[in-house]
């Protein structure tokens, strides 16, 4: 079981993909491959990057000023 990050106790609701308290509000789902001990350890390999959404840079504004 997972710990609620917002109480002392375990999630009510937990199967493979999410968890949930209905107490607190809070959800959690999984995502991707679960961390091991070696994603832990400061000096591990890491892992291949993964792709975010809408966190584009921005254009420069300087840049449209010239």
């Amino acid at each position: 079981m997972t710990r609620c990050p917002k109480g002392d106790h375990d999630f009510p609701e937990e199967d493979d993909q999410s968890a949930y308290c209905p107490e607190h509000g809070v959800t959690l789902l999984w995502r991707g491959d679960p961390i091991t001990e070696d994603d832990l350890v400061r000096d591990a390999p890491s892992r291949s990057p993964r792709r975010t959404i809408g966190l584009e840079a921005a254009p420069s504004a300087t840049a449209a000023n010239p």
